[in-house]
């Protein structure tokens, strides 16, 4: 395969531009490449819901980036700077506690109800007021519409991200008086009376370029184009996502029965041959560890020996090689191309000797479970090996680790809940802005499901209050810098590495590039 290199945006307020390696062959526009009637798309699947309110996922957010507009977008694979969407226009005040967003003119719904700015307010209070995984986006702000035209999102203290935020499929904008007429509500206490899932789970309500022809968690989703969509329309008129394994997505791609494959590992693509395009970039997720500090949860895992024992127990070199080609260790939890991220210089090395008397002073032959998903893969990788390696490194200094495997319809739960002992699992952003990874500390999101309760490391917790309102970019980047030395002196969650993003598709398709925010863009693909 002949390959070049070309620069694309990255995933990131102060990203650098990452480099793509192309295997280059006809384009989707050639007039010998065949026509493809439905775009089929090959994909593990972590899909859980299709009501935005709900969803917080991958596989949720590439599909809703395609059914529901936001108020503001990224596009063409730059993370840099947001674009008018839903908005035609934005602006902030002096300290960045009030955006004002004009709402564009002719924008319908798929069922041909005109878009205004109060679908916006109902949408995301709804988000807030239902508390699902992605609520925590709003807090500290709120939103009004002084008129048909105007939203005005504020703020209770400087906040910088907003722009960023509201690019989430999370916030996608749906038709207030469809969803409501289907059981919805963005009063308080949505959480309980709100009850549109399953009807948004069959049903489009969104002015997006796609609507929903079918939804499905396990097998597969149909979008179809959206007759109604305000822009430019798609170059598929259907598309079909299909839940699939990455040995499955290899043999679908090679033989032409799929059109996309997402979850390809460098192994994989490099035997590949024939008529495809390999597009690879730096991927911002990042793959983790997490001790769960809640002594009801394990007394094992919420001791600071047992933490130590694994932060230094730990191979971090071998785990990286699991990953591949083009993968990278994630020295903080910040990924490498946004503001404040640590250099190799912040890396914890391997130190047998310290981790083996730490995991000493635990007692006899301290045992463990480490859960994981068994059935899901990302960027080419499945969670099992490198589970093994950890569970094998660990025994090296004294620790038994349980291996405890599971669907990720029941693992994710249990994250989630918080009740895993430790637990191996990934974080695709948000949003493009580091302020989306003090998710990570204690009495945050993902701290909460480590078992992190707030109060539990003051000094960290400070500069994650002073960070979370700094406007001035240099200042941001040093309490960033800050706030993950403290966060791997902890050692609650531990970041092992950034993987390589390949995307693969067929040359009747044309190259698709990797989307550092929303993973795969489906109405930009053909473009």
């Amino acid at each position: 395969m002949k390959r070049s290199a070309r620069l694309v945006g990255a995933a990131a307020v102060t990203a650098a531009a990452a480099l793509i390696f192309s295997a280059c062959s006809a384009p989707a526009d050639d007039a010998d490449a065949p026509a493809v009637e439905s775009l089929v798309i090959d994909k593990s699947f972590d899909l859980v819901t299709a009501d935005p309110a709900r969803m917080f996922e991958t596989t949720g957010g590439i599909v809703l980036h395609a059914v529901y507009d936001s108020l503001l977008t990224f596009a063409d694979g730059n993370a840099e700077e947001p674009l008018p969407s839903v908005a035609s226009e934005w602006e902030v005040n002096a300290d960045a506690t009030e955006y004002t967003f004009t709402i564009r003119d002719g924008i319908t719904f798929s069922d041909g109800t005109p878009l205004t700015a109060a679908d916006v307010v109902y949408s995301l209070d709804r988000v807030k007021n239902i508390q699902g995984n992605g609520s925590f986006l709003l807090d500290g702000l709120s939103v009004a519409s002084p008129d048909e035209t105007t939203v005005v999102i504020t703020s209770e203290a400087p906040n910088t991200a907003v722009p960023a935020i509201v690019t989430s499929p999370t916030l996608g904008i749906v038709n207030s008086a469809l969803v409501t007429e289907n059981g919805g509500t963005d009063a308080e206490g949505a959480a309980d009376s709100d009850t549109a899932e399953a009807f948004l789970n069959e049903t489009s309500a969104g002015s997006g370029p796609y609507m929903l022809e079918s939804f499905d968690t396990t097998t597969e989703t149909v979008l179809v184009a959206n007759p109604e969509y305000w822009g430019e329309a798609p170059v598929y008129d259907r598309v079909v996502l299909r839940n699939t394994t990455a040995e499955a997505q290899l043999m679908d791609i090679q033989s032409g029965t799929a059109h996309v494959a997402l979850d390809l590992g460098s192994d994989q693509i490099a035997g590949l041959s024939g008529d495809v395009i390999v597009s690879t970039s730096s991927s911002p997720t990042i793959f983790f560890l997490f001790a769960n500090a809640n002594s009801g949860v394990s007394e094992i895992t919420s001791s600071p020996d047992f933490r130590e024992a694994v932060k230094y127990g730990l191979d971090y070199d071998g785990i990286l090689e699991l990953a591949g080609e083009g993968a990278e260790r994630a020295y903080g939890i910040v990924p490498s191309s946004y503001l404040g991220a640590l250099g190799a210089d912040g890396a914890t090395e391997r130190d047998v000797e310290r981790a083996t008397a730490a995991a000493a002073k635990l007692g006899p032959n301290p045992t463990i479970n480490l859960e994981y998903a068994s059935d899901f893969s990302s960027n080419g990788l499945s969670m099992g090996p490198f589970a093994e390696r950890i569970s094998a490194q660990l025994a090296e200094v004294g620790i038994t680790v349980n291996l405890t495997p599971g669907p990720i319809a029941t693992t994710l739960e249990s994250y989630r809940a918080g009740t895993e002992q430790m637990g191996l699992w990934l974080w695709n952003p948000d949003y493009p802005d580091s302020a989306d990874y003090l998710a990570f500390g204690p009495g945050e999101i993902v701290g909460l499901r480590a078992g992190w309760a707030a109060g539990s490391d003051p000094e960290l917790e400070a500069v994650m209050a002073e960070v979370s309102t700094e406007t001035d970019a240099d200042t941001r980047e040093e309490l960033y810098q800050e706030f993950q030395k403290l966060h791997n002196e902890a050692g609650v969650i531990i970041p092992l590495f950034q993987p390589a993003a390949s995307v693969v598709s067929t040359s009747s398709v044309g190259e698709v590039l990797y989307d550092p925010v929303f993973s795969l863009d489906i109405a930009a693909i053909g473009r």
